[in-house]
């Protein structure tokens, strides 16, 4: 090799600072930057950690957003999980016993077809009774703890009350343990032979029950609850043109009444208190959006609500005080 090669590779590894100098100077200022590192690092590490911890808060907020309707929220505090229900006075006309019912008549709350208070009394709730021996009998079948159903039509010479022309069917029933056993309490016309009979309790009372699930024109079922009173006469006690069961609902002991209507997809809950009617709408206090729908289970005795969207809610009733309480979904 050429000395005039070594010459220039001495001068490359040289440099521009071959005159250069590490000075005490220079040391110092390496150290400072040294010892500046950590912090540096620290610094970068905690603004690090806080990216981590944002992200991993606005996944949990989206997975639990409820997207525009509420009801799907995961996160329910307690007052949005139990509604209060106020229940008032129903303020209704009293029927006359033989009144005619018109149509045109208003409805004593919206979507019940009833036109006067369905709650009824000894006087206004009369049935009267004829003799055996006014009927030509068709056909009978027991009703258990109650009595025997009788279809029947009446003799021409009977002198039994028929406002209706020709020949028509009646319906009537005989009480087990009756006083006047030649007697028949005359109910209604034939075609209530057929319908469904059984005894329940309403308003802490036994009551027999009549149940016709299509009645109206207009879809509705009606209801008819009969009851003794303290001699043993039988009377009308309450008539619904809804469909209507029968469940403790607070736990008083005394059984409430649901009402079920088609019209409007209402649902009222009456109590009875001191002969009057109080009735509270399951739908106002559960805020259902007129776009939604509300179904009773008369099996689980829960109130379930639909939206629009598809989604699903459930709610019991309770008492002291009365409310609707959210179900769990295990539950529904």
């Amino acid at each position: 090799m050429s000395d005039r090669s070594i010459e220039w590779e001495n001068q490359v590894k040289q440099g521009l600072f071959a005159d250069e100098i590490f000075s005490d100077e220079m040391k110092l200022s390496v150290l400072k930057a040294v010892e500046r590192r950590p912090a540096y690092w620290s610094r970068q590490w905690m603004r690090l950690a806080g990216v981590v911890v944002l992200g991993i808060v606005a996944v949990m907020v989206a997975v639990n957003w409820p997207y525009g309707n509420a009801d799907k929220a995961v996160f329910v505090s307690s007052a949005e999980a139990r509604l209060p229900v106020a229940f008032e006075p129903l303020a209704a006309r009293e029927m006359k016993w033989g009144q005619v019912i018109a149509q045109a008549d208003p409805d004593i709350l919206p979507g019940l077809s009833n036109k006067y208070n369905p709650l009824t009394n000894e006087t206004n709730g009369y049935i009267p009774q004829i003799q055996l021996n006014d009927i030509q009998l068709l056909d009978e079948r027991p009703i258990a703890g109650f009595g025997v159903a009788l279809h029947y039509t009446l003799k021409p010479d009977s002198t039994a009350p028929n406002e209706i022309r020709g020949n028509p069917d009646f319906f009537g029933f005989k009480v087990n343990g009756q006083a006047q056993p030649e007697m028949l309490y005359h109910y209604g016309t034939g075609h209530m032979y057929g319908l469904q009979f059984s005894m329940t309790r309403l308003f802490g009372q036994p009551v027999l029950k009549i149940e016709q699930t299509v009645c109206r024109t207009d879809g509705e079922a009606c209801v008819w609850y009969l009851k003794k009173n303290s001699e043993g006469q039988v009377f009308t006690y309450m008539q619904l043109d809804a469909a209507s069961y029968e469940r403790d609902l607070d736990g008083d002991g005394k059984e409430e009444a649901i009402i079920v209507t088609r019209k409007q997809n209402q649902i009222y809950i009456f109590k009875e208190q001191d002969g009057q009617l109080l009735w509270a709408s399951a739908r106002e206090a559960l805020k259902v959006s007129r776009d939604d729908s509300i179904q009773y289970d008369h099996v689980k005795g829960s109130f379930r609500i639909h939206s629009l969207a598809g989604g699903e809610d459930a709610y019991t009733f309770q008492g002291g005080p009365d409310s609707f309480v959210r179900s769990d979904s295990n539950d529904m």
